[in-house]
């Protein structure tokens, strides 16, 4: 067989089947070795590779993982299980050519492609699959390899067709935990130590908090630039975050990711740079300026170095920006052999805070027993509000990127206005 080279579209690829259902994929598939890639219906058009081996069809779903736009670089990459291709066609290729088993757990190998009779009925590329939250999925942990940390599995969703079971056969390696109507099923916890942090909607993946927190940190630098009156003002706005910062540490909230939102307001270079605004600070507040230089800085750098507290008696929801990037691709800076040891540090500190999830989500309960959000104030934190607030309902669906670039340049603005270089 011909398996195309990569970057091709895998929509006009003749193994390539378009939107089929699980019963239809079965019924093409006669032989042991017999294969397709389908868009599975249950797993919101995720690719899947359906595979007759052993008497059985076993279903596996081809994770994409959409990476920050980055020159020389594919936009996305596809996984089955520990390899990653830029491409689907790169993918299917290099299975079925070397006769590599699907998974492990099942011993599957794909060997001859059902071709696809006729046009596609609603075809997608990999250029055209959504990039939400919904869709980018966070890297599976490999198998037997110290490389990544420790039980960040795929969170899935339950399907259509065999609901909190998804398109996994019994006993494939591929199974994940269900979630429906934003909480977890009551087996995720038990699948991955990582689930137990999964306190968001269905769908959002860390990524999607990674760009949380960011978007956090721009709410939190706007207010100091925004206040365009007397200078003490300004500096009344620093101490609230110095504050609101304090009240976040561990052994107080314990919240080490709020805490990073609001220090990453505190350093940005937009702010950092206001010197009339810091030395107002110091004259006026001094014990806050003192606690963010001697306390607030050197904890938040500890952080982002992959140290620093997490026990759960003083943190309730921990710091895991540091592994989200390394899974995001991001290079570390600085010397290799520093850079080598920070990522031990934080790939160390991630298998850490995974076996402790469970009790994370102790400490957390402990700490919002009998405390109930305000309706308004819930929804004005949440991301959706937060975007349309700083980036306006139309800018709101723009690429992250290109938002995050576009709002850095206004407070650039707002920053030089305040305070103009000399």
């Amino acid at each position: 067989m011909q398996v195309p080279q990569d970057g091709e579209d895998f929509a006009g690829q003749p193994w390539y089947h378009g939107p089929l259902s699980r019963q239809k994929a079965e019924a093409l598939l006669q032989q042991d070795g017999d294969f397709l890639v389908r868009a599975s219906k249950s797993r919101g058009g995720h690719p899947v590779i359906s595979c007759r081996w052993r008497g059985s069809v076993l279903h596996f779903e081809v994770f994409r993982v959409a990476l920050r736009p980055r020159p020389g670089r594919p936009t996305a990459l596809f996984q089955l299980e520990d390899e990653r291709f830029p491409s689907l066609p790169a993918l299917v290729r290099s299975y079925v050519t070397g006769q590599r088993t699907l998974s492990q757990a099942t011993g599957a190998v794909a060997s001859r492609p059902v071709t696809r009779q006729g046009p596609i009925r609603r075809s997608f590329s990999e250029d055209t699959l959504p990039d939400g939250p919904a869709w980018t999925e966070p890297l599976r942990a490999r198998k037997r390899s110290d490389s990544q940390p420790a039980g960040l599995e795929h969170m899935g969703q339950p399907t259509e067709d065999h609901p909190g079971s998804g398109d996994w056969p019994p006993g494939s390696d591929q199974g994940s935990a269900g979630r429906h109507g934003g909480r977890l099923w009551s087996g995720a916890a038990h699948t991955s130590p990582w689930a137990s942090l999964e306190v968001g909607t269905a769908g959002e993946t860390l990524a999607f908090r990674l760009h949380r927190l960011e978007t956090l940190a721009l709410a939190g630098a706007l207010a100091v630039l925004g206040c365009a009156g007397p200078l003490e003002e300004r500096a009344a706005a620093l101490r609230g975050l110095v504050e609101l910062a304090l009240a976040l540490r561990p052994g107080a909230a314990g919240d080490l990711s709020g805490l990073a939102a609001v220090m990453g307001a505190l350093l940005m270079p937009q702010v950092s740079r206001l010197e009339r605004t810091w030395r107002q600070l110091r004259r006026s507040h001094t014990e806050a300026a003192l606690a963010f230089e001697q306390e607030l800085k050197p904890l938040m750098r500890a952080l982002d170095e992959g140290a620093g507290p997490c026990d759960p008696g003083e943190v309730a929801l921990p710091y895991v920006a540091p592994a989200v990037r390394l899974l995001e691709g991001e290079e570390l800076p600085g010397p290799l052999d520093e850079s080598c040891e920070r990522l031990l540090r934080s790939l160390h500190r991630a298998r850490l805070l995974a076996r402790d999830a469970p009790r994370f989500r102790e400490a957390a309960a402990r700490r919002l027993r009998g405390f109930r959000p305000h309706p308004e104030l819930r929804e004005a934190l949440t991301t959706g509000f937060l975007r349309r607030l700083l980036w306006g309902s139309r800018g709101a669906g723009a690429p992250w990127a290109t938002r995050l670039e576009k709002f850095q340049r206004v407070l650039s603005v707002l920053s030089q206005h305040l305070e103009p270089d000399h």
